[in-house]
């Protein structure tokens, strides 16, 4: 769409974009469904089959025990009513939807729906040589790349370490663009650093999309249990949808009355604590069978968890 939004009118985009959702309702229904899915529709044998798949590296017994405990913690969660507090009254489930509204709250307040909202009009403002349409396809290309960064860089090393990288790349691209504003708007000659607008954003768009952007929303997948999931990915949708809305409807108002560097420099402090609250709060929960999500997020340590598994 970046490449060919300037281009087309406002009619032709949108006929490309219902396209697109058609193409997606095709493809949709040829997505495996997760082995506690299947469990829960009694397809125990396919449920062994995507375990096994899942769990690579993993001895066939291990795989066994898994889907057990799978049935088990199925069972037992089916037996027991659906109610908005079981998310709050248990430790567990408060933790777990704490943590995810957080980061997907930060998201926002990091700047992330600015600035793909307001792209032309971030550009336009730098004055810089290249036009805003050429600069926003430039941003598109690095957005699509990014993409195939993260499901590679999860499997490898977890969810948490590449969410730190990608926080890290996040901070630095706002924080250029801040630094960038704060010269312009305080009568600094800027002209030798015309590149430095469209630099911050590629980092910025990049580490995003390929770390940032989707690991809550995977982490949120994987973490609540099913008797509750429903409920919780309600309330997590609607938080990040809520200030989603806000800092994009806000986003004018505040550029007026605070300037844009002070904005873009406060997003950059967003980020800042967004990395520290995912060093020292968020658990990576990679390899974990849910059951063992489960300990983890009512308290008990990961080594004594991983311990107990090696027993």
């Amino acid at each position: 769409m970046y490449a060919v939004g300037p281009f087309v009118s406002y009619a032709v985009l949108h006929y490309i974009l219902v396209g697109l959702c058609i193409f997606f309702f095709f493809l949709f229904p040829l997505l495996p469904n997760s082995p506690y899915a299947l469990v829960m529709n009694n397809q125990t044998v396919r449920a062994r089959d995507t375990l096994s798949w899942l769990r690579e590296n993993r001895s066939p017994s291990y795989v066994e025990n898994e889907l057990q405990a799978i049935q088990k913690y199925i069972s037992e969660n089916q037996t027991n009513s659906v109610s908005v507090m079981d998310l709050f009254t248990r430790k567990g489930n408060r933790r777990a939807l704490t943590t995810i509204c957080t980061l997907l709250t930060l998201q926002q307040l990091c700047g992330v729906t600015i600035v793909l909202f307001y792209m032309q009009n971030i550009f336009e403002m730098t004055g810089a040589d290249l036009s805003s349409s050429t600069s926003s396809l430039i941003l598109g290309l690095v957005k699509f790349a990014a993409g195939f960064v993260c499901p590679i860089a999860v499997k490898s090393y977890g969810y948490k370490k590449p969410l730190i990288v990608s926080l890290c790349g996040t901070t630095l691209g706002m924080g250029g663009l801040g630094v960038y504003f704060w010269l312009k708007c305080n009568n600094f000659n800027v002209d030798s650093l015309s590149w430095l607008p469209l630099l911050s954003l590629i980092i910025y768009v990049f580490s995003y999309v390929s770390g940032f952007g989707p690991i809550p929303w995977a982490l949120a997948g994987e973490i609540f249990p099913s008797n509750v999931k429903p409920i919780a990915t309600m309330i997590t949708t609607m938080t990040s949808a809520f200030f989603g809305f806000l800092t994009t409807k806000l986003f004018p108002y505040i550029n007026a009355l605070i300037g844009q560097e002070y904005l873009y420099l406060a997003c950059t402090l967003c980020c800042c604590f967004t990395l520290g609250f995912s060093l020292f709060v968020v658990q990576d929960t990679t390899g974990m069978s849910f059951a063992e999500i489960q300990e983890l997020f009512t308290g008990k340590k990961k080594k004594d968890i991983l311990l107990n598994q090696s027993k």
